[in-house]
């Protein structure tokens, strides 16, 4: 045998193809888009797929040709990933060469940054800064500590996001999307700080995407903002405090997101009130109270931003002073609802009633379909916040509080089942239409969001009666999701039987359906606690018995999410359904506060037991498709 000649050597066919089509293949397959979550943080994701960012590289070692056309196509290499991966300990050679002065025992190789900033040339560029850390213990050296033995050091440290962004913004220009993600705020405050001269001078012409996310919420419900001595200069105040013309400085922002990371709220609305359209998505969270902006300013993020399509806002919003009562009265009477038309998504996490009606009540969204409403407290804290308010407020257009001859009827739903009824003696106030204006007479209620179709809500604290009402004002309802709720939220679909007055100035009849969410399609139950087998069969079957009697649509999917750990779990799976065409899920859910170490531990028990692994094999690979619980 003699091998072929190079001249009879077969070519593969996918070279045969234009090095123009080749270099498009290329392109998707490396900018190949991650798969959305269903979540409310779809767009929190990377504008590109980080997995793939290495996809170049590995293209280019395959042969000469693809690494000639690899090289000479740009468009491959505008996705910069810099992660802790990047970040080498020096050895004690290395160590010699650093001046005694230094601390500094590792360095951040940039080799592949400067490569990918070379190739990609006049390229708009999507920039991920990943600085987390997967081992971090929630210690910021900076903030005083009880634990003052603690020698846990960061090892995305300050010095190596300076190095980094001094790689990058001499490409300002060409920035398309930035995404900085940190554990704690030290090295978001050196990017922040290295940055910020740059926007406010030269601005970032084509920025379309900017993600600033300090991943430590906890640090949020301190009043006061930590570390003090980083809280200022904020990101985006200009030096001389005076707003030139900033037009240019953020023209095409479109996405923004600020997580734990506070800015100049005055410099922000004016930039983004310039700029050519405004946002379409923005989200607020995890914001000390005294980092947040005022009533005025947050009102004007919002005017700035009239094309909004989504907003999120958890643990941030307007802060709120001490004085409650006179907030309130300035809510009433002085701030006008913004106008936003072509709002879609809404996601509101309050930390207590009066934020979350300082929230509802700014926002006109006539035409939003989605709304994610959560109670975002303290996790640990012992009270519960009463949203009664809120939900009363998105079904009629108005908050009730009544007077201390009609008090407002509260229930509480105990763990074993009872329920204990108390009042709460409120002030009287005076219903504002959706346009700002107090009315004199008797208004004509109506829902905040008529028109939502898909409903989440968390951890809502409710007694029925604001439940019955919010419920039925959704006509075009079709997804809800309950997550920690009771069995009071279920119970709230059944039809009414009566006419549910919120108050005995204002009726709620006008507005509510004979049977709330007529048109709901689908249900989900999360994190249900103290459910009974009886309650398992209500949802599965009874509820849409109650409802089709009284012209409801018939709840075709059902999904169900079990503690694996509950003792409910087993009878569950064999409820029946009393209809072929409901199509039901039943899930098993594992505990995220079981150790890891304990899981494996379990499996390895359960393989010696009697149906285990080493007792049957055949057996247990015939059916280990069938052993995951849907």
């Amino acid at each position: 045998m003699y091998p072929r000649s190079r001249s009879t050597q077969r070519s593969s066919p996918i070279n045969g193809l234009p090095i123009e089509l080749l270099s498009y293949i290329f392109t998707l397959g490396t900018h190949a888009t991650q798969e959305v979550s269903e979540t409310n943080d779809a767009h929190r994701q990377p504008p590109f797929n980080v997995e793939s960012v290495k996809t170049p590289l590995i293209l280019s070692a395959v042969c000469h040709h693809w690494r000639r056309v690899v090289l000479n196509s740009p468009g491959l290499w505008t996705s910069l990933c810099i992660t802790t991966e990047m970040v080498e300990n020096l050895d004690e050679e290395e160590m010699e060469h650093i001046p005694s002065t230094s601390t500094q025992s590792s360095i951040i190789n940039t080799s592949h940054l400067t490569a990918y900033l070379r190739l990609s040339r006049s390229y708009p560029l999507d920039i991920l800064i990943d600085a987390r850390d997967q081992d971090w213990d929630f210690f910021e050296p900076e903030i005083p500590s009880e634990y003052e033995m603690n020698t846990y050091t960061p090892p995305f440290s300050n010095a190596h996001m300076n190095t980094i962004v001094s790689k990058l913004l001499p490409h300002l220009s060409r920035w398309r999307s930035l995404s900085i993600l940190t554990d704690s705020w030290s090295p978001m405050y050196t990017a922040l700080n290295q940055i910020n001269s740059s926007i406010t001078s030269s601005g970032a012409p084509i920025l379309e995407s900017l993600i600033l996310m300090r991943c430590n919420d906890f640090i949020s419900f301190s009043p006061e903002f930590q570390p003090q001595t980083m809280k200022g200069p904020s990101f985006l105040a200009f030096g001389n405090g005076i707003l030139d013309d900033c037009s240019q400085l953020l023209p095409k922002l479109k996405h923004l997101t600020l997580r734990g990371v506070h800015v100049d709220w005055t410099s922000l609305s004016a930039i983004l009130a310039s700029s050519q359209r405004g946002l379409s998505s923005l989200e607020l969270s995890s914001h000390c109270d005294d980092v947040r902006p005022s009533l005025s300013e947050f009102q004007q993020l919002l005017q700035a931003n009239p094309a909004l399509e989504q907003l999120s806002i958890s643990g941030s919003g307007p802060f709120i002073p001490e004085d409650v009562e006179d907030f309130e009265d300035l809510m009433m009477h002085d701030v006008e609802p913004v106008s936003l038309p072509v709002l879609d998504d809404i996601t509101i996490g309050y930390r207590c009633a009066v934020e979350g009606r300082t929230i509802l009540e700014l926002l006109d969204a006539p035409n939003a379909k989605n709304l994610a409403l959560e109670d975002a407290r303290y996790p640990g804290d012992p009270e519960d916040v009463d949203a009664g308010s809120l939900l009363t407020y998105i079904g009629t257009g108005s908050f009730v509080q009544e007077n201390a001859e009609q008090p407002y009827l509260v229930q509480w739903q105990l763990s074993g089942g009872a329920e204990v009824p108390f009042s709460i003696a409120g002030q009287s106030s005076v219903p504002k239409c959706r346009h700002g204006a107090v009315q004199e007479s008797e208004p004509a209620s109506r829902a905040a969001f008529p028109l939502l179709e898909n409903v989440m809500l968390k951890n809502v604290k409710s007694c029925p009666r604001p439940l019955e009402a919010f419920f039925g004002s959704l006509p075009n309802l079709q997804r809800l999701e309950l997550i920690g709720m009771s069995m009071q939220a279920v119970r709230a679909l059944l039809p009414l039987k009566k006419a549910v007055s919120i108050s005995s100035s204002l009726s709620v009849d006008s507005p509510l359906c004979s049977c709330p969410c007529p048109q709901l399609q689908s249900l989900c139950i999360r994190g249900f606690e103290h459910l009974q087998l009886p309650d398992y069969h209500f949802i599965i079957g009874g509820l849409d018995t109650e409802r089709e009697v009284n012209g409801g649509s018939f709840i075709r999917e059902v999904d169900i999410y079990l503690d694996a750990m509950g003792d409910m779990a087993e009878d569950v799976l064999v409820v029946p359904t009393l209809s072929p065409k409901k199509k039901v899920k039943i899930f098993r859910e594992m505990s995220v506060e079981v150790d890891e170490d304990y899981i494996e531990m379990e499996a390895e028990m359960d393989a010696f037991k009697t149906g285990g692994v080493f007792n049957d094999p055949v057996f247990d690979a015939y059916y280990s498709a069938g052993t995951l619980v849907r």
